[in-house]
């Protein structure tokens, strides 16, 4: 089961890297435009430690959390490795379709 799990965090990881690449243009595009201006993707009470204009750190701070998680299997690091997953998707796809 665990091996299930694992395969399934990284295909969502791979997927979120994929979507925040395409995000981070498009920011970049918008800033260029002076049409974003925000200081953080997510607001301080989110569950991430990073805090940052575009979504790549997120992306590395659950990378990172992943490879904690691979080391101790650790169910309370799988659950709030899964909750910031939600969100970076939740996220993501809100600003797909803001800007597609």
């Amino acid at each position: 089961m665990t091996k299930a799990i694992e395969q399934q965090l990284i295909e969502n990881i791979s997927v979120i890297l994929k979507k925040s690449l395409t995000a981070d243009a498009t920011l970049a595009d918008l800033r260029s435009k002076e049409k974003a201006s925000f200081k953080a993707v997510f607001t301080a009470d989110s569950p991430f430690s990073s805090s940052a204009d575009t979504f790549q750190p997120y992306v590395e701070e659950v990378a990172d959390d992943l490879l904690k998680w691979q080391e101790s299997k650790d169910q309370t690091q799988l659950i709030a490795l899964v909750k910031k997953i939600e969100q970076l998707f939740t996220v993501l796809a809100n600003f797909e379709q803001s800007y597609n």
